[in-house]
Formats: structure tokens, sequence, C-alpha cells
């Protein structure tokens, strides 16, 4: 998954706009499974394979929006869109917006 990811640049500081593009980032691009200390981090791309384009377009996106959730409390998923490749990728661009504090 090639994702891109756009965070409400205005919202944070120059350094903590960093810090949280980077860890989105990270989030994203690790496989779940893949880290010794917390299995649940990263995305669950194995389960997402197979599915009707459709279905995984859903499925990726719950995943995403759960995991940035429980692992990057900054922000929230403002949306999600989606362009698929000539090979059958998708590709996720995520927006984000600055998560309220309560």
């Amino acid at each position: 998954m090639e994702s891109r990811i756009d965070v409400e640049e205005g919202a944070f500081s120059t350094e903590e706009y960093a810090d949280v593009k980077r860890c989105l980032q990270t989030l994203l691009s690790i496989r779940a499974g893949s880290q010794p200390l917390d299995r649940n981090l990263g995305i669950s791309f194995d389960e997402i394979v197979g599915y009707p384009m459709d279905v995984a377009r859903n499925m990726l996106s719950l995943e995403i929006i759960e995991k940035v959730d429980r692992y990057e409390p900054r922000v929230e998923v403002d949306s999600i869109e989606f362009e698929y490749s000539t090979d059958g990728l998708l590709c996720p661009r995520i927006y984000f917006i600055k998560a309220r504090e309560g």
C-alpha cells in the first residue's frame, strides 16, 4: 500500500506537525503482527488481500480509522480517498484533522 498522508498543517507547531506526520507514516507502513512488543501495531494487509475491490476498500478504511484512533490520539481521520493502480493496488489518500480535546 502506498498511502499519501495529508495532515491539517496549520493546527500544529512545525515540530509537532513533523512528528505527527512521521508517526502516521510509520503506523500505516507497518504490517500488523510484525512488532514483537505490540502485535496490533500496524495494518493487517494480509486480511484484506483477495477481497473484491469495494470490500477491500471498506476493510482498509476501517482498519486505518481504528489504528489511528488507538495509536495517534493527536489526529482524527477526516476522509479517505482511493486511487486504483493498473495492477490492482489500492492507493489511499488519507486526510487528517487535529483531534478535538476533551
